[in-house]
């Protein structure tokens, strides 16, 4: 079954719990590669002010679970807001009384496609 719906082979795992997480990275979760990275700002040596600055910032997470079992869930379903009762996106405090779930339609302009290459605006798996 793993072989035919994701593409792994059995064989090549000491267990099933191993398997099982590169079927569950591989069918459910996005990531996004982009093997080198230049800085230019002002701290860099050999920053050039002609150019865009870009700052590097490495995260390495750990603990997710815990960290996610310390967050709020929502504790009863409302109803659809229309997008006139929606506030400010950027007001919304993290621990807010009222969250929301937001469906948009995005577009990018075509100029900006390979900016956005190594990294998709809204994965959706």
């Amino acid at each position: 079954m793993c072989l035919k719906d994701d593409g792994l082979d059995p064989s090549y795992y000491v267990s099933a719990p191993g398997m099982f997480n590169d079927s569950l990275y591989k069918s459910s979760m996005t990531m996004a590669s982009h093997r080198y990275a230049k800085a230019n700002n002002l701290q860099c040596p050999n920053y050039k002010p002609s150019k865009l600055k870009f700052w590097i910032l490495y995260e390495d997470m750990n603990a997710l679970y815990s960290n996610t079992m310390t967050q709020y869930m929502p504790t009863e379903i409302l109803d659809k807001v229309s997008p006139k009762e929606v506030p400010d996106i950027q007001s919304i405090a993290p621990d807010a009384e009222i969250g929301y779930i937001l469906e948009v339609d995005l577009e990018v302009l075509v100029h900006l496609y390979d900016y956005f290459a190594d990294y998709p605006l809204a994965p959706e798996k």
